[in-house]
């Protein structure tokens, strides 16, 4: 038989190996009583990468849920005052049909003229409506009103009367100017009106055509377009935005007000179409023009409907952002609960952990005692 000498040095270090053990056991184990599940990534690599790409995407998931929120407050603001719009011409085009249109007296025409100049003030209010320091309805933004009254009493978009606009091949807003070769610089020229005659009884447009041409085309910059990301994977094509990936945020109110003249050379716009009528009211009874009233009435029809369409496009959008902003709720609270099963520790799991390693600590130092010096065990405890 081989008999086999334990030293007390041996007995000595492999209890020290077993206490640092356990105390570093115990000493995790209180720092997880804190709450968080690791303290250096090194203590489990795999979770910890897990965890900063779960953070990755909730700070994501909160910069497009903050974003959908801006934007659907936008987009009510932007309803709120269309409708406030449409409201207004609804109830104008009543009133007009109503004691305009059945033979007035020219105390009733009148009457009726200054109730309508009463509405002008309110849309050129909600047409320069600001919404965070910015116009709602000014596709250029450079920090005026798109929108003001000139001389002649009509509305203009940055000092372009809205009846002299008009769309070319391309789709774009555009306004004529009467070429000046005696002044080098266009922005003097004299806007004429797309709509009308010249001196000698011709179309004015046809002078972009005449050789010299007599006018020229100029485009307004009224499409500036917005884009907000709301986690669509949001690309661009140069310095452009790819729409599908972004979520457009743009009213253009040129375009939804209404701009040129139609046929029987009533305005398209609302406002003006009131200015129209008001002078219509004003007239002289011999000079007054009931058809006239009915094509501005047919008008205002046109326009009103073209406003709902633009108030039930912006409904479609606030929907679509409806539902986006519901999945995005939904994946925060999945990566919230991932999140917490990765960093958070389990507060009751770890409770009995403690109480167990704090148990087998003791026991240690209760095994110490007998097998280590008295000096050495006093120095630990």
């Amino acid at each position: 038989m081989i008999h086999v000498r334990v030293t007390q040095n041996q007995m000595t270090r492999t209890f020290l190996r077993h206490m640092n053990t356990n105390l570093e056991r115990l000493s995790k184990s209180e720092e997880r009583m804190t709450g968080q599940k690791y303290k250096k990534s090194a203590e489990n690599v795999t979770d910890t990468a897990r965890a900063f790409r779960v953070r990755q995407e909730l700070f994501d998931n909160e910069t497009y849920t903050t974003n959908i929120r801006d934007a659907d407050a936008k987009l009510s603001s932007a309803e709120s005052n269309l409708n406030s719009i449409n409201s207004i011409i609804v109830t104008a085009r009543e009133q007009i049909i109503l004691r305009g249109m059945n033979d007035p007296t020219k105390l009733q025409r009148v009457n009726l003229a200054q109730e309508l100049e009463g509405n002008l003030g309110e849309i050129i209010q909600f047409s320069n409506s600001v919404f965070s320091g910015r116009y709602l309805f000014d596709g250029s933004e450079n920090g005026v009103p798109p929108f003001s009254v000139g001389e002649d009493g009509r509305l203009a978009y940055h000092d372009i009367p809205v009846d002299m606009v008009y769309t070319n091949d391309a789709g774009q807003l555009c306004y004529l100017k009467k070429i000046d070769n005696a002044e080098p610089d266009s922005s003097k020229w004299e806007i004429v009106d797309y709509y009308g005659k010249d001196d000698g009884g011709a179309d004015i447009k046809d002078g972009l055509t005449t050789n010299p041409p007599t006018v020229q085309e100029f485009v307004i910059p009224e499409d500036v377009s917005q884009y907000v990301d709301i986690g669509n994977g949001i690309t661009m094509n140069g310095n452009r935005v790819e729409g599908h990936t972004a979520f457009e945020l743009t009213f253009s109110g040129i375009r939804m007000l209404g701009f040129g003249k139609n046929e029987d050379g009533v305005p398209n716009n609302v406002y003006n179409q009131l200015v129209d009528a008001i002078e219509e009211l004003n007239k002289e009874d011999g000079e007054f023009d009931r058809s006239h009233m009915e094509d501005i009435s047919n008008t205002m029809k046109t326009s009103t409907e073209n406003l709902r369409l633009n108030i039930i496009d912006i409904g479609t959008r606030t929907q679509f952002l409806e539902k986006t902003l519901g999945g995005l709720e939904n994946d925060h609270l999945n990566l919230t609960k991932l999140q917490q099963k990765l960093e958070v520790a389990n507060m009751a799991e770890e409770s009995i952990n403690w109480k167990m390693y704090n148990s087998i600590m003791m026991a240690t130092y209760q095994f110490g005692s007998r097998v280590v010096p008295t000096s050495l065990m006093d120095f630990l405890q």
